[in-house]
């Protein structure tokens, strides 16, 4: 009965539709009583998942015309430039940038008294706490990647650093 079950398992896992019968092999996983066939179903599953997530889609229909075709191109969207993303959310990991040197433009000082930090690439930057650093125009500052996706900014001529937010 396992060798059964296994095969069919391994049958509806291989066939292309996987997507739209996912509950169903969940269902199927889900009705196992022995652990270690409910562990392989499981298993069975996840790897099946990951390679069609590997794969990319080839589309139903070849593209029959000059228009089509640049149409279909004209939709890609080109990775933006990770610089320019530094300090936005929801990046992807391998966008992702630990650390900058920018060149400081402007700085003022907010109503509440955190510092507001233009940088010549237009990204402003504004203080979080409350720790006091020397910021001058002109500085070369790095802004570092710090833990629970927050940023530390440096003026590089002392030990000090302040932790801050990407306003745009």
């Amino acid at each position: 009965m396992r060798i059964l079950s296994t095969v069919s398992l391994f049958l509806l896992l291989s066939s292309p539709v996987l997507a739209a019968d996912l509950p169903a092999a969940l269902q199927h996983c889900l009705q196992q009583t022995d652990k270690e066939a409910r562990l392989q179903c499981y298993d069975q599953l996840a790897r099946s998942t990951r390679q069609l997530t590997a794969t990319p889609a080839t589309p139903a229909t070849p593209a029959t015309s000059a228009t089509s075709a640049t149409s279909a191109t004209s939709t890609v969207q080109v990775a933006a430039d990770p610089v320019q993303n530094f300090g936005l959310e929801n990046r992807a990991l391998e966008q992702q940038v630990e650390d900058l040197k920018l060149t400081v433009k402007a700085v003022r000082t907010t109503s509440k008294g955190r510092l507001e930090v233009t940088m010549q690439n237009g990204q402003i930057w504004l203080q979080t706490d409350d720790s006091r650093l020397d910021i001058k125009a002109g500085d070369i500052c790095t802004v570092a990647r710090a833990t629970f996706g927050s940023f530390l900014l440096d003026n590089g001529r002392s030990n000090r650093k302040i932790r801050v937010r990407r306003v745009d």
